[in-house]
């Protein structure tokens, strides 16, 4: 059973009022795609490979993925995944998982967003060539730090995760504070996000 929306946005607008919960550093000069890839070209959703092993970082999957072969899963809509024991993401597994999540994640306005994951297990997103969250070993949920990401040029940016879930629980979750707006963190929603088939 999911858990409350309400109360993890509560949580995080909580963690947000505490400048210690946030990165130390602003992440910047992310790199912006260019050619901005053209909006007929472009499908809803984050692409994403699978790989059925028993992994403990998500260092691992890369090199595994040079020796044996993943399989596509459908499309990552929304990073909003708190499922128990129940499948991970599309992959119609529900243990042993490791992912490869690629596409583009869409700023609509210039200014500084605020991110953050809730994962279980291993996170290490890239976005624009910057790493955003880094949290790459097994673990229980947990959020990582509030991280600032300053963004000068709106547009589409490349977007990399590599994600994995060794047993029992998986939970992955993505969630950013525009610059304007409300001031609560939510999901990053679905229209952020799309990919080239």
């Amino acid at each position: 059973m999911r858990q409350s929306f309400a109360l993890i946005a509560i949580a995080l607008s909580i963690a947000l009022a505490d400048s210690a919960a946030l990165a130390a550093d602003p992440v910047t000069d992310l790199a912006r795609a260019e050619p901005q890839p053209a909006a007929a070209d472009l499908q809803p959703g984050l692409s994403v490979t699978y790989y059925h092993a028993e992994f403990n970082s998500t260092r691992e999957i890369p090199e595994w993925a040079k020796y044996k072969k993943g399989f596509k899963g459908k499309p990552v809509l929304l990073l909003d995944y708190f499922v128990g024991d129940g499948e991970v993401l599309t992959s119609g597994l529900v243990d042993e998982v490791g992912a490869d999540i690629r596409g583009y994640i869409r700023f609509a306005e210039a200014g500084t967003y605020i991110m953050a994951m809730h994962s279980n297990d291993g996170v290490d997103l890239t976005i624009g060539g910057k790493t955003i969250v880094k949290d790459t070993d097994v673990h229980a949920d947990r959020y990582s730090d509030l991280v600032p990401v300053v963004i000068t040029k709106p547009g589409w940016y490349p977007l990399q995760l590599w994600y994995f879930e060794k047993r029992n629980t998986s939970t992955l979750e993505l969630y950013w504070k525009p610059p304007t707006g409300s001031p609560k963190m939510g999901f990053v929603p679905a229209e952020a996000f799309a990919h080239l088939p």
